[in-house]
């Protein structure tokens, strides 16, 4: 009786090893989606100070832009240009102004010229929630 319950018991755990070294089924390609990635290099200005920045993907985007508008809120002027949609060829400067109480409406329009290759500046007074903001081509 000994010997039967070993040898199931060896059998049972050797069973158990043999499939847990089976390699995983390969994975069918087609449920793979990839989705193009949009790339946005942006120079940014606060308070005149100049930088760089590289963003991957939508979301990026739109945490670049919040912390632009949060920033203008706290009271700083701040600049933003997507270099990838900016003009080459220099030409007759062209200038919008577009102001608003709205937060949603600035940030729409912001983000419209902001990707068109505008420099977008915004400017928000606490004392009248305006935002005033202009986009320059």
């Amino acid at each position: 009786m000994r010997k039967t319950i070993t040898t199931f018991a060896l059998i049972a755990v050797l069973g158990t090893m043999a499939a847990s070294c089976q390699k995983e089924s390969p994975i069918n390609q087609a449920s793979i989606v990839s989705e193009p990635c949009t790339t946005y290099t942006v120079q940014y200005t606060i308070d005149g100070v100049s930088h760089t920045i590289t963003l991957i993907g939508e979301d990026t985007w739109h945490d670049f832009l919040n912390r632009m508008f949060a920033l203008a809120e706290e009271g700083h002027v701040v600049s933003f240009r997507n270099v990838e949609s900016s003009p080459t060829a220099i030409s007759a400067k062209e200038t919008i102004k577009h102001t608003t109480t709205s937060k949603e409406e600035a940030y729409a329009w912001g983000q419209s010229m902001g990707k068109s290759g505008y420099l977008v500046t915004i400017e928000y007074d606490k004392e009248t929630g305006v935002y005033t903001c202009y986009a320059i081509k």
